[in-house]
């Protein structure tokens, strides 16, 4: 019982540093090889070409040599972190989809795999608006450290899970159907896995779990990360009060 105590401490720990952060983005950021793009309702108020070069609602901002290197200081901040938590979100949605899509290939007809595919579209589409990675493009909305971990916690688990068990039961329906009539609407896979709902919703929240423990277990250091971005904007606020009225990296009250 001891031993479990003494295990359990270093989680405990990250728990409640993860609770206490209260660090969040309160603009989208859009993170592209050659530049980075600050938005406010999907319009680019601010942007940093080339890890130099500054143009706030479209104005190329003078900067001087201190400037240019807190701007290059800011912005490989940025590119560091956050493409790293985006990468966590996406993975875990791609996770859960990628195993609910592998039920029904080959299962079913063509129209009936577009209109399971369309229903995955559409229940992902509000999930993947949020969190973006296109090749070397990543884009995080607006949200706190808290709100990505209940995006994992809270959000993404059930949905996939309602999401599993609907698609993985017309899955079955079709296949039954298939069977009963004929089986020249469908084509099994030598290598096609049949599983039942519970296990393929196992599976994915095993996979979200993992998801969930990287995120607490680098909660500390992204929290510390913020803040130390916190700090560099507000440096350069004060040399560019433009900058003031687009606060990307601040702390939530």
């Amino acid at each position: 019982m001891k031993r479990f105590l003494l295990l359990s401490l270093p989680l405990l720990a990250l728990s409640l540093q993860a609770a206490e952060c209260n660090m969040a983005f309160g603009h989208g950021i859009l993170i592209a090889p050659d530049h980075i793009r600050i938005l406010q309702n999907n319009r680019t108020h601010v942007q940093i070409n080339a890890d130099k070069q500054l143009f706030i609602r479209g104005e190329w901002a003078t900067l001087t040599e201190e400037d240019t290197a807190l701007l290059h200081q800011y912005s490989q901040g940025l590119r560091k972190f956050v493409p790293e938590i985006v990468s966590i979100a996406v993975d875990g949605v791609e996770l859960g989809l990628s195993s609910i899509e592998a039920m029904f290939t080959g299962i079913g007809s063509k129209a009936q795999q577009a209109e399971w595919r369309e229903l995955v579209r559409e229940t992902t589409f509000q999930w993947m608006s949020r969190f973006v990675r296109t090749n070397e493009h990543f884009y995080l909305a607006p949200q706190s450290l808290n709100e990505l971990d209940y995006f994992l916690h809270g959000e993404l688990k059930p949905q996939l899970d309602n999401l599993a068990r609907h698609t993985v039961g017309a899955v079955w329906g079709a296949l039954r159907d298939a069977l009963r009539h004929s089986d020249s609407n469908f084509e099994r896979s030598d290598n096609q896995e049949w599983q039942s709902v519970g296990q393929l919703v196992d599976r994915i929240n095993l996979g979200l779990d993992a998801k969930a423990v990287e995120l607490e277990e680098k909660s500390a250091l992204f929290c510390q990360r913020m803040q130390e971005l916190d700090k560099i904007e507000l440096q350069l606020q004060q040399r560019l009060p433009a900058l003031v009225a687009y606060d990307v990296v601040a702390e939530k009250n």
